[in-house]
């Protein structure tokens, strides 16, 4: 589960029912609740996360012509 900070309980705890959204810029987020309070929680991603999910895996072909 995804931690979060909650601003009502002041406390970081995980977010529970946590959904991944994309935002309008492109970044990645997780929007959930509070599991004390019920307080919408949203935790943006790392740019890391953002890179991750838009690079494709690359694979190398071996060139036959060298050995």
């Amino acid at each position: 589960m995804p931690e979060g900070y909650c601003v009502k309980c002041k406390a970081k705890k995980e977010i529970i029912d946590a959904v991944e959204e994309t935002m309008k810029n492109g970044r990645k987020a997780i929007k959930g609740k509070c599991p004390t309070c019920g307080t919408v929680m949203f935790k943006i991603l790392g740019k890391a996360a953002t890179a991750d999910a838009t690079a494709a895996p690359k694979t190398e072909k071996p060139n036959p012509t060298n050995p």
